[in-house]
């Protein structure tokens, strides 16, 4: 459960991202109409957002997939600000048209309109957020275990148990059973018998 809650955030996280990169574009067409000179701002800002929505569909082929693709949505959406701060810039250094009636010198610009300075912030606002959205997700991909940690198998040695029992007669190898012990006889006592007296011997003279 908690793997797909993890997933789920990783997906929308991307997808919105994008979805925000992608509104934020289209600002300085509403407030400033297609003749704004921010106009162009769009097309980095969709480029933008088209590489963040595919991160949340290639997150799996791997990290360095991922964060390739974020890093081209950062450059698109940096370039789309760029580019919109570069008329200001350029009015600055350069100077601007002066209000009617005053004719406008060659060279110069005229001053940004209240709906270009609206749309070029609203722009830069939604594409900070995007980039900000688009980095959680890319920090919950870099956070994720590449593989499940399992758990190292712990040795158990079970307790040797101490036998009290007599060790048992050795079986013979026959396969047959031992014959049963037999009592030990008792010897009767050792009586000396008792032998008659021999006569004495009487040795008789040689005859001559």
């Amino acid at each position: 459960m908690n793997q797909v809650s993890v997933q789920e955030r990783l997906v929308w996280s991307f997808w919105l991202a994008a979805g925000i990169a992608f509104v934020g574009g289209l600002w300085p067409l509403i407030f400033g109409g297609t003749s704004s000179r921010i106009a162009s701002a769009i097309i980095p800002f969709t480029i933008g957002a088209a590489a963040l929505a595919a991160c949340g569909f290639v997150y799996r082929q791997g990290r360095t997939i991922t964060a390739a693709l974020y890093f081209v949505a950062g450059l698109a959406l940096v370039y789309g600000l760029l580019a919109m701060f570069a008329v200001p810039l350029e009015l600055a250094v350069l100077g601007s048209c002066p209000n009617p009636p005053a004719t406008c010198p060659p060279g110069l610009g005229r001053p940004l309109t209240v709906g270009e300075n609206t749309g070029m912030g609203f722009a830069t606002g939604f594409a900070l957020v995007a980039v900000f959205v688009g980095f959680f997700g890319l920090m919950v991909v870099f956070r994720k275990p590449l593989l499940p940690t399992s758990a190292p198998p712990a040795r158990t040695i079970p307790p040797v148990r101490q036998t009290t029992t007599s060790a048992a007669p050795a079986q013979p190898h026959n396969g047959s059973t031992p014959a049963a012990e037999e009592p030990e006889l008792e010897l009767p006592a050792h009586e000396e018998e008792e032998f008659p007296e021999l006569p004495p011997h009487e040795s008789s003279p040689p005859t001559t």
